[in-house]
């Protein structure tokens, strides 16, 4: 007995397996860049970037303690930690290509030299035996966040940087600072596009391999 199918079943069934077997749209071709993904900076109404919030998801690049622009240390300690966050996104697209991508952020949260001593390192916890720091640092108090920022469409030069600290806690905005206190500084001493990737262990592995 042979199964007989209508005719509009039948040209159903072939538009449907020609529909499958099309290429993505160019909509769906965009949706395919992992850069579409990746967090972007947010503006407020004068144009001020808002401080990133969910940094700490992102993928940690480096830790430093007491590195500085200025010539002296700090008479008072070994100086801040600081640690540096980047898009998931901007840092795949590095270490593929070598290249920071626009938009990438770089978040830097600095927090200070906690020692033996301070209130913080002795005492007791409750359910916890009494211990006291014999020697060494610990990252204390948190002091402030920075962000480095490649938007060359927003701001005209290649990065732009920005410091979030306030007299009475964290600012929810900043402007960037002027070309001349940090870019410069960036431009004359980091070893690849204004990044110091020298001090930053996962990215500078994938800068020496390439140079």
């Amino acid at each position: 007995m042979r199964w007989k199918i209508p005719l509009l079943v039948f040209v159903a069934l072939i538009g449907m397996a020609t529909w499958l077997g099309e290429p993505a749209t160019s909509v769906e071709a965009a949706d395919s860049n992992p850069l579409s993904a990746m967090a972007q900076p947010q503006y407020n109404d004068d144009g001020a970037l808002i401080r990133p919030l969910d940094y700490r998801k992102w993928v940690f690049v480096g830790s430093s303690l007491g590195l500085s622009y200025f010539g002296k240390e700090d008479p008072k300690g070994p100086g801040i930690f600081h640690h540096i966050y980047i898009q998931p996104q901007a840092y795949d697209h590095y270490v593929e290509t070598g290249e920071f991508p626009e938009k990438t952020m770089l978040v830097m949260e600095n927090y200070s030299a906690g020692a033996k001593g301070d209130n913080t390192a002795d005492g007791k916890v409750e359910g916890k035996q009494e211990f006291k720091i014999l020697h060494g640092h610990f990252e204390d108090a948190r002091v402030g966040i920075e962000v480095a920022l490649k938007d060359s469409e927003t701001f005209g030069d290649s990065w732009s940087y920005f410091m979030f600290n306030g007299k009475d806690g964290l600012l929810n905005e900043a402007k960037p600072f002027p070309k001349s206190v940090c870019w410069a500084c960036h431009d004359a001493r980091a070893a690849d596009d204004n990044v110091f990737v020298q001090f930053y262990p996962i990215l500078r592995e994938h800068y020496e391999k390439r140079n």
